[in-house]
């Protein structure tokens, strides 16, 4: 008599393996077709979606890390200071952080309240909101993130008593010591076209035209100096790398700040500089953008290296209160 586990175990037998024909039939789809959407890291020159951990580990080497941002979105100075904090505790450079948001006659300053203040009181003791930047405590991760890891904080940007003689008298306005150190060659064509095109929409096509060159010129003399911080803070004794803070469009490169970069510094290689840009996803709609669409809104399908999604926040039209004015 054949027992009822014999009959079983002969049933399991009879029953073809299905394990392995399931598995081949299963198509695993291409995540890189996927729109852009908040929370999506994109590495533009791999042309494929990374997780956080995996955009540390490529970028963990670059001497220049160039993280860009819209200044008034709070998401992505988290993030900003989310990178800085996980990069620096990845790997054995340490890196100044400059910021766009302050100015070199304030470094003292701000070498001095870096050491006496808590991070919460750095901002107003810059005169951080009144100088016209968003809130403090929306950057204050960032400082919390440098403070954490020891960074060195570098103000980056041109004096602001400098830029209306800037525009009046170009780079004759500059102060000797620092026109020397900036060394400002003439602008290439095809940057001047560009910088001219943005300089335009940003004022809403309300400057006459013939002063958008010397708002460019501006421009480019700020994007100088940040890559210019950047290369001193780098080579300093103690530090042997940096981070920058800044408006997404003075981080591109072969057009801002990583293009001067490559001036102050001979030998850098791609490798050396990485550039990561914060960018606002937008709605869901039928026909989204591609990739490619938002890298052209950077100038240049390659000006960034890795696009970091985020959702956007509400905000009147810039243009409105311009066009009343008229």
């Amino acid at each position: 008599m054949i027992s009822t586990a014999a009959r079983a175990d002969d049933t399991l037998q009879r029953i073809p393996a299905r394990t392995a024909d399931v598995s081949a039939n299963i198509t695993i789809m291409d995540v890189s077709t996927l729109p852009p959407a908040p929370g999506l890291i994109f590495d533009v020159r791999a042309g494929e979606y990374i997780m956080l951990g995996e955009l540390v580990s490529r970028i963990r080497d670059a001497k220049y890390v160039l993280i860009g941002e819209k200044h008034d979105n709070p998401i992505h100075h988290h993030h900003q200071a989310e990178l800085i904090d996980a990069l620096s505790k990845s790997d054995n450079r340490h890196r100044a952080v400059v910021w766009e948001m302050f100015t070199r006659d304030q470094q003292a300053s701000l070498d001095q309240n870096w050491q006496d203040v808590p991070v919460a009181d750095l901002g107003p003791a810059m005169t951080w909101e009144d100088r016209g930047w968003p809130f403090w405590q929306d950057y204050a991760p960032i400082a919390e993130a440098a403070r954490d890891n020891d960074l060195a904080m570098v103000a980056g940007n041109l004096p602001d008593d400098i830029l209306r003689p800037m525009i009046a008298d170009g780079l004759s306005a500059l102060p000797d010591g620092l026109a020397n150190d900036l060394s400002l060659p003439d602008i290439p064509t095809d940057i001047q076209v560009l910088l001219d095109q943005e300089i335009a929409q940003g004022h809403c096509n309300t400057l006459p035209k013939s002063m958008l060159p010397a708002f460019s010129t501006v421009q480019f003399a700020r994007d100088a100096s940040l890559a210019r911080a950047m290369y001193d803070a780098a080579n300093d004794d103690d530090t042997d790398g940096a981070f920058l803070i800044a408006g997404a469009m003075h981080v591109r490169r072969g057009i801002a700040a990583p293009w001067h970069l490559a001036r102050f510094e001979d030998g850098l290689t791609d490798n050396d500089i990485a550039v990561v840009s914060l960018v606002e996803a937008d709605a869901p709609s039928d026909t989204p953008a591609t990739i490619n669409d938002y890298a052209m809104r950077f100038g240049a399908s390659d000006a960034i290296d890795f696009m970091w999604f985020t959702n956007d926040i509400m905000r009147s039209n810039p243009c409105d209160n311009l066009k009343m004015g008229q």
